[in-house]
């Protein structure tokens, strides 16, 4: 127990399954208490994560004490406000007017509770178009909020995959302090990519030890299959188990198994013959990823080839909860629970538990050289 009471502890708002909360674990904090409104997602935090209070709520309806779960205090907050709101931010933000879009008031509710608590620290994320809406008022507003609050912050977009993230997707973040640090002082170096001494990790990399299945193949919970060479990457996501959970392929129709087998590696439904061509609005649909390269951002629907760029390298179907789980760095001992859809929405909408590492680990080492 006295090592955890020395742990810098942390509450993770919006907090989904807690990729945030999983990464911040690693690089060995505390989370004391985590808020997630919608019951499915959060009885797969809390399977995963049983010695965090979570709070199921609409965070509007939750007192900040309650979030201390009976510590005095927190060092760090985290959470990812829904961006969609703030193109309606700016001055409704500040004069409360009752005709602004309702996702605003999660925004606010976020200032509240870093009002409330005080943490040292405060780390949030969200979409990078955030920082261009209405030419950048919205994301001067944010920062000028926090600056009213006593926190020197800074926001910066980072690249999944430059932290060991299989996946070329961008976050912004806005990292702020009420410590006398400049902010930019907390924001991790790259790890990973081009001239570094650590490629980047592609998607060969990262899912060619699973098992083999064919659509509508595969189960809730399985054996890995026997492998004489495995990766880094995969060695580190298999924990020493000898289960992997959640690799269940969607049941495809026959026209798009035809389809999937006449496209190669990296390329998409544009490069079949006529009598398979369909219209799509998504530019790239029905695209095979290059398991040589990264993957590009995993969304929530990563289960149909209609949406994107999520056919599997090698095998005729879209890829499955566990291998999005992998490109999304979760572990193979993190498990989804819930319905389909749902699943989809925890694992697409998550923020990388490994990028999410990287960010705490430099938090800490800030905090040990501050002390």
């Amino acid at each position: 127990m006295a090592g955890k009471k020395n742990k810098l502890k942390v509450i993770d708002l919006f907090s989904g399954v807690g990729g945030m909360s999983h990464g911040f674990k690693k690089a060995g904090f505390n989370v004391i208490s985590a808020n997630e409104y919608m019951p499915e997602i959060a009885n797969t935090y809390v399977k995963n994560h049983p010695k965090t209070k979570m709070i199921v709520d609409s965070i509007i309806d939750v007192d900040s004490k309650d979030l201390l779960n009976g510590e005095k205090s927190v060092d760090v907050i985290v959470g990812g406000p829904p961006c969609q709101g703030f193109s309606m931010a700016g001055k409704r933000i500040r004069k409360q007017n009752k005709n602004s879009d309702p996702r605003n008031e999660l925004f606010k509710e976020f200032l509240r509770i870093v009002k409330d608590l005080r943490p040292k620290v405060f780390v949030m994320e969200n979409v990078p178009a955030i920082l261009s809406m209405q030419n950048g008022d919205i994301k001067n507003e944010i920062l000028s909020h926090f600056k009213e609050l006593g926190y020197d912050t800074k926001v910066d977009i980072l690249l999944a995959a430059d932290y060991g993230v299989p996946q070329m997707r961008r976050r912004a973040i806005f990292i702020g302090n009420n410590m006398g640090i400049n902010p930019e002082k907390f924001f991790p170096s790259k790890s990973h990519g081009p001239n570094r001494t650590n490629p980047y990790v592609t998607i060969n990399d990262s899912i060619s030890d699973l098992p083999r299945i064919s659509s509508g193949g595969g189960s809730f919970v399985m054996d890995y299959k026997s492998e004489k060479k495995i990766t880094n990457y995969q060695i580190m996501m298999r924990k020493n188990g000898v289960k992997i959970y959640n690799h269940q392929a969607s049941l495809h129709d026959a026209r798009v198994i035809e389809m999937l087998k006449g496209i190669k590696q990296g390329d998409g439904r544009l490069s079949l013959p006529a009598n398979l061509q369909t219209k799509s609005v998504h530019s790239g649909a029905y695209g095979r990823m290059n398991g040589r390269k990264p993957a590009y951002t995993i969304t929530t629907r990563f289960d149909t080839p209609s949406v994107g760029r999520v056919t599997h390298p090698v095998q005729h179907r879209a890829i499955t909860p566990r291998e999005a789980a992998r490109l999304q760095s979760f572990d193979d001992a993190f498990v989804f629970y819930g319905s389909k859809t749902s699943i989809g929405i925890q694992i697409g909408n998550a923020v990388p538990p490994l990028l999410a590492q990287a960010i705490a680990l430099r938090i800490k080492h800030i905090f040990n050289n501050k002390k």
